[in-house]
């Protein structure tokens, strides 16, 4: 008993010293002197540019903490002439005790002000390819338990080029935060918002927020599950569920039930101008209830309630495959036709659906109506089949209705 005494005041001794030691030198050596050697070993990892501008501050136990503040990150060759990513501050820390076993316990990173730029080139390649290195990793090496308190990403930006597709997307005012991520565990109370910008929004953007309070996504990323989720897009608002199997055949299934929003109000939004109707209001309260199921490039939407102004309708909606078009079965109550015929005015343009979409909104369906009115027409039980192809949208000949 009095050995085991002994060697337990032994490595008592011997952590407090070696704790004194770090301590020690963390107080009287410059971390700052060792910036052109992490630089050059960063270069050499990765063939890129990589600066730390401001100044490096080293904190001590329980947390080997490391806070930067400017720096950036070069593009590989071949691509533009700027960084790949900037930032205006970053933190970073790890537990001192669990490294001794070689696990490894991050605190919460933390990144602020950055400022991330993607490039998807017409071959193929991209500017985030390579960044792990070209090393092979060694199948002998000892897997490290790795877990990270938290992330925390504020007041950032990141941009997206696809030079194939001539296609640009942004996110301005982002800020993105989660609670631990550990190995088997659910990501848990993550949170993102900022400012989507694409071709035709608003040059301030639309505002946007995702909220997941938990999500379990399996080891090899195979299946998720979210048992509740919530989004915002400017003024639509929604909630809902998700999961199923990622990897192929894809098959997902949930729930979406949105707010009331304004659809014009939507449309105007994202840069596309509503369509004009005699009545200004109309378009104005809309609002989706859905259960879905996404399997083999096919959608299926069963039961389906959507609200429109006030007319309600239920029924169903599929698509078989991903190019093909969707087929409907709606039911409704009661539907004034005349608040959303074009208005009478020679002087103003019909709505035009951008030729670009139709493609993928095509679809075909049968509509059922209690009661429809017009001006001071009213008619019981009305049945309309229409269908939105390249031609518009039209009641298609009782022959190709058949089909």
């Amino acid at each position: 008993m009095r050995l085991l005494k002994w060697i337990s005041w032994g490595l008592a001794a011997f952590t407090v010293l070696v704790l004194l030691g770090i301590a020690i030198l963390v107080l009287l050596v410059d971390p700052n002197g060792f910036k052109p050697r992490i630089e050059a070993e960063v270069r050499a990892a990765t063939g890129r540019d990589f600066e730390l501008v401001g100044d490096i501050d080293l904190k001590f136990f329980p947390w080997l903490a490391l806070r930067t503040g400017e720096g950036h990150f070069g593009n590989p060759p071949g691509f533009a002439n700027e960084p790949m990513a900037t930032w205006r501050n970053a933190q970073l820390g790890v537990k001192l005790l669990p490294l001794l076993s070689g696990d490894l316990e991050v605190d919460r990173i933390g990144l602020e002000g950055a400022d991330v730029r993607l490039t998807l080139k017409a071959d193929g390649t991209a500017n985030w390819q390579g960044i792990a290195g070209n090393k092979p990793a060694d199948p002998n090496a000892r897997t490290r338990h790795l877990t990270i308190d938290g992330v925390d990403l504020k007041d950032s930006r990141i941009t997206f080029t696809d030079e194939g597709a001539s296609r640009r997307i942004a996110i301005s005012a982002l800020n993105l935060s989660t609670d631990e991520i550990a190995p088997d565990e659910p990501f848990t109370h993550t949170r993102i918002s900022g400012m989507l910008h694409m071709e035709g929004f608003p040059g301030e953007g639309v505002p946007f927020r995702v909220s997941v309070p938990e999500a379990v996504l399996t080891e090899d990323y195979s299946r998720l599950g979210v048992d509740e989720f919530s989004v915002a897009f400017g003024g639509f608002e929604a909630e809902g569920n998700l999961g199923g199997k990622l990897k192929e055949p894809l098959a997902l299934t949930g729930t979406i039930d949105t707010n009331t929003f304004d659809l014009r109000a939507l449309l105007t939004s994202v840069g596309i101008a509503p369509p004009r109707t005699t009545d200004p209001q109309a378009l104005g309260r809309v609002k989706l209830g859905a259960t879905w199921r996404m399997e083999g490039g096919g959608v299926h939407v069963d039961p389906l309630a959507l609200t429109l102004d006030d007319t309600h309708f239920k029924g169903n909606f599929q698509r078989a495959a991903a190019l093909a078009p969707g087929d409907f079965n709606l039911r409704g109550d009661t539907l004034n036709i005349g608040r959303y015929i074009p208005p009478t005015d020679p002087a103003s343009e019909p709505f035009v659906l951008p030729t670009g979409m139709l493609e993928h909104l095509q679809f075909r369906g049968v509509l059922e109506l209690e009661q429809v009115t017009y001006d001071d027409v009213v008619m019981k039980g009305v049945t309309l089949r229409l269908v939105l192809d390249e031609q518009g949208l039209r009641t298609p000949p009782a022959q190709e209705a058949k089909s």
